[in-house]
């Protein structure tokens, strides 16, 4: 155990060494010391956890002064230096705007088709019920087994389509079809005009009726053939199919569009015939030996769910 006398002495050599150290630290610059230090070795001998295990980041925090630090942020300099476009891209926001908006479209189709198919088969219940008879659901080639459903909603794909579905894509097809002729006739003036420096016929009277005649008989030609349906019904999901269920042919797609002004006879009694018959077909369909099918394409044609309840109900799906 040290004596009083010997820890007086160590006192006075502590004094001694503070104030030595303090007469060279006042004598040699801080810079000539800090280039004599070895900054990476001195990094090496920290423990980076036992420092960070003794900060109290809620104190610190607390010291921090967000608005000055904010007020000192140039966001206009750090923003110019950051490529918003790349930034997005990278993000991958357009291709999830497009599926968004996509899947948004499809769904509110797809809701539209249903409730016109709910239509379809109340009008087609209503008709077997009048008529006292069982329609077929659709073609043999096309129609699955039967009672199939998804969530709670039958799947109609590939049976016959009713009339109210049939009617709004036609209703499509109309206005689809006024339209381009009537921005092809505006394109073809314009043309002639400029190049030719003759004025095409005025779009009325005889020459309208002609050329409005000609050019539906081309649209329906060309769409049926190639796609076996009209873009009416393919915004409807519609399909023109032969009767057993093949695909469409040619040379019937060309007969159903010549025989198709036969069903507008007896103020339309040709279409009309799609109310009573058990394949809702008109008069064209008839004499084509063509039906149309519910057909979405990658997707299944549904009827709604409360139908499809009310159906199974009356044993009726």
């Amino acid at each position: 155990m040290s004596s009083p006398s010997s820890r007086r002495d160590l006192g006075r050599v502590g004094r001694l060494a503070d104030a030595v150290a303090s007469r060279v630290a006042d004598a040699v610059p801080a810079e000539a010391i800090l280039d004599h230090v070895d900054i990476d070795a001195l990094l090496d001998r920290v423990d980076v956890n036992h420092l960070l295990d003794r900060i109290d980041v809620n104190q610190l925090l607390d010291r921090i002064d967000v608005d000055r630090l904010m007020a000192r942020v140039d966001v206009n300099a750090l923003l110019s230096d950051v490529d918003l476009n790349e930034l997005v891209l990278r993000a991958g926001i357009p291709a999830i705007v497009a599926d968004t908006t996509g899947q948004l479209a499809g769904s509110g189709l797809d809701t539209a088709r249903r409730q016109l198919i709910g239509v379809d088969t109340l009008l087609g219940r209503l008709a077997d019920r009048l008529l006292r008879r069982t329609s077929p659901a659709g073609p043999p080639g096309l129609v699955g087994l039967e009672g199939r459903e998804r969530d709670g909603r039958a799947i109609v794909t590939g049976r016959y389509a009713g009339a109210c579905t049939r009617g709004a894509a036609a209703l499509v097809d109309l206005g689809v079809t006024l339209a381009t002729y009537t921005l092809g006739h505006q394109g073809l003036a314009l043309l002639s005009d400029v190049f030719l420096d003759r004025s095409l016929p005025d779009a009325d009277g005889l020459w309208a009726t002609v050329g409005l005649a000609l050019w539906t008989f081309l649209y329906l030609v060309v769409t049926t053939t190639v796609s076996g349906r009209t873009p009416g019904m393919a915004l409807l999901g519609l399909r023109i199919v032969q009767h057993d269920g093949t695909p469409l042919r040619p040379l019937p797609a060309l007969i159903r569009v010549v025989v198709a002004p036969l069903s507008s006879l007896l103020l339309g009694l040709g279409y009309l015939l799609v109310l009573v018959d058990a394949r809702h077909r008109t008069a064209h369909d008839v004499l084509a030996r063509t039906v149309l099918v519910y057909d979405w394409g990658r997707r299944d044609a549904e009827v709604p769910a409360p139908l499809t309840e009310f159906l199974r109900r009356h044993q009726v799906v």
